[in-house]
């Protein structure tokens, strides 16, 4: 997809709590409890964890708590402030390829709803094999491309006569600019030495909002009939992956 010119602040350039609207902080720090105790799972404990897009700090602020020895990337610079103000931490405003951390400096890299907004995916992931230690893992969280939703959306588009995709968007929020199938997501961890350890395809919520007109109450009605369905199809709109360096 088209990469703006003029790079990430003139989308990220706002007020944290704006962008992330429809992201409830409870729910994220329960999200992040569950994730840190699969990563504990994994790792037989605690070690130094790298979040990278921080966004408002909530996995920062969780691990901090759990006695993670944490480190915190997010470019942009509101976003950096506000987790910053909220966690307590030094927040990294450079781009991870910038931060030129020394070979195996983490256990632990979460890479949580990021690796589609990148301009160059490859690069990240192959800095991030670099740095992590061996049998350190990655924890990366994307929407399928092979979703249903997505196909149902798109040929919904097409249908009504506009050339329109609802999967990417790289000049409007949230302004994915990749988009990852299982195959492709797995080609890329195995492209740097990472190899997928636990493995889901599950189909999150359905990303229509109710409105009071008739036209978009039987959208968000098709929207969610599709999301459920992709459950029964094992074709859900979310993937994510624990990949681990090997030895």
């Amino acid at each position: 997809m088209p990469i703006p010119v003029n790079g990430i602040e003139q989308h990220y350039n706002l007020d944290a709590d704006k962008y992330f609207e429809h992201h409830q902080h409870d729910n994220k720090q329960q999200s992040a409890r569950h994730l840190l105790a699969q990563a504990e799972e994994l790792f037989s404990g605690k070690g130094r964890l790298l979040d990278i897009g921080a966004g408002r700090g909530e996995l920062l602020t969780v691990a901090r708590d759990a006695g993670w020895d944490v480190t915190g990337i997010e470019p942009s610079a509101r976003f950096a402030e506000y987790a910053t103000s909220v966690s307590g931490l030094p927040v990294r405003m450079e781009p991870l390829e910038d931060c030129k951390f020394p070979d195996g400096s983490f256990d632990c890299v979460i890479l949580s709803g990021v690796l589609e907004h990148l301009y160059n995916p490859n690069e990240t992931v192959a800095e991030i094999a670099r740095i992590l230690a061996v049998n350190g893992a990655l924890y990366i969280d994307v929407p399928n491309e092979r979703g249903l939703y997505f196909k149902a959306g798109n040929l919904y588009q097409k249908l009504r006569g506009r050339d329109w995709v609802v999967n990417l968007a790289p000049t409007f929020s949230p302004y994915h600019v990749f988009g990852f199938s299982p195959r492709a997501l797995r080609a890329l961890l195995s492209k740097h030495g990472l190899t997928p350890v636990r493995w889901r395809i599950y189909e999150g919520r359905a990303l229509v909002p109710t409105q009071r007109d008739v036209a978009s109450t039987l959208e968000s009605f098709g929207a969610n009939v599709v999301t459920a369905l992709s459950k029964l199809f094992e074709a859900g709109t979310y993937l994510e992956t624990w990949a681990q360096k090997q030895a």
